[in-house]
C-alpha cells in the first residue's frame, strides 16, 4: 500500500495517523482488509505491539473493525455517507478543509442565486430569522452553537433555492460543514473585527436574496467563501513560518549550550 516510514516518537499514534491519511485519500477503501499485523509491522518498520495499539486506537474511533474469522477491515459504512467517524476524520484533515471550501464555493453560490429568484415570502422570513439567530450567537460566543447557527443560515438559503438536489447535498454535508466551520472560527477570529466581517458578509448575501437579485446574491456568496479560504490560508502560512522560526531558535539555543 506504500505506507510512509514512521518516526519513533509516539509510534502508535503516528501509525494511526498514517492509516487515517490513507483512508482520507482513498488508498484504503471502505470494507477493505488491511494487511496482517506482521506485514504492517514490516512496512512501518515497527514492532507488532505498536501496530496492535494503533489498530485498537482506530477501532475506538469506529474507523476499523475486526470480523469473524480474523482480519482487520476499514469500516464499510465509511463509503455509504458522511457518517460520524468519517466526519471526524475529514474535519481534522487540513487538505479536506480547503477541498470543502472549494465545494462550498460552487454549492452556496448557486444556492444563493436560486434562492434570490425563487424564495417565497415564508422563505425570506426564515432566512432573516436564521441571520438574526447567527448574530445573537456571536454576542455570546459558544463555538458549537455559533457554528450551528452559521450552518443553519446557509441551509435556509439552500431550502429557499427550491432545488431538491442542492438541498439534499447541503443537508448530507451538515455535520461535516458544522465541524469545519467550528474549527475555522478560531482562526477567522484572530482579528478583533473577524466576527464583524463575517456578519457583514452574511448580511450582504441575505440582502441580495431579499431583494431578488440573483447575480448579487451569488457574487456575495462567492466573496464570503473566498474570504474564509484566503484567511485560513494566511493563518496556516503564518503558523508554518512560526514553526520554522521556532525550530531554528531551538537549534541555535542547543548549539550555544554545547
Amino acid at each position: 500500500m506504500g505506507f510512509k516510514k514512521i518516526n519513533q516518537q509516539k509510534i502508535s499514534e503516528s501509525i494511526a495517523a498514517e492509516i487515517e491519511r490513507q483512508l482520507v485519500e482513498g488508498a484504503i477503501k471502505p470494507g477493505e482488509r488491511l494487511p496482517s499485523e506482521r506485514d504492517l509491522a514490516r512496512e512501518f518498520q515497527v514492532s507488532r505491539p505498536s501496530i496492535r495499539e494503533a489498530i485498537q486506537l482506530l477501532k475506538s474511533r469506529n474507523l476499523l473493525v475486526s470480523r469473524p474469522g480474523g482480519g482487520t477491515y476499514a469500516e464499510a459504512s465509511l463509503g455509504d455517507s458522511f457518517t460520524e467517524p468519517l466526519v471526524d476524520l475529514l474535519a481534522n484533515s487540513p487538505a479536506m478543509a480547503q477541498d470543502l471550501l472549494e465545494f462550498r464555493h460552487a454549492l452556496e453560490g448557486i444556492s444563493a442565486y436560486y434562492a434570490a429568484i425563487r424564495a417565497t415570502e415564508a422563505d425570506r422570513k426564515i432566512i432573516q430569522l436564521r441571520f438574526d439567530q447567527f448574530c445573537k450567537s456571536q454576542y455570546n460566543p459558544d463555538s458549537q452553537k455559533e457554528a450551528a447557527a452559521d450552518v443553519d443560515f446557509h441551509l435556509s438559503i439552500a431550502e429557499a433555492s427550491h432545488n431538491l438536489v442542492l438541498l439534499h447535498v447541503m443537508r448530507s454535508l451538515f455535520d461535516l460543514i458544522h465541524r469545519s466551520v467550528e474549527l475555522s472560527f478560531e482562526k477567522l477570529y484572530i482579528d478583533d473585527n473577524g466576527r464583524e466581517v463575517i456578519r457583514e458578509q452574511h448580511q450582504r448575501i441575505m440582502d441580495a436574496i431579499l431583494a431578488g437579485d440573483g447575480e448579487a446574491a451569488r457574487a456575495n456568496a462567492y466573496e464570503h467563501i473566498n474570504f474564509v479560504k484566503e484567511t485560513l490560508e494566511k493563518v496556516s502560512m503564518q503558523a508554518r513560518r512560526n514553526q520554522k522560526s521556532l525550530e531554528r531558535l531551538q537549534k541555535i539555543t542547543r548549539d550555544l549550550q554545547l
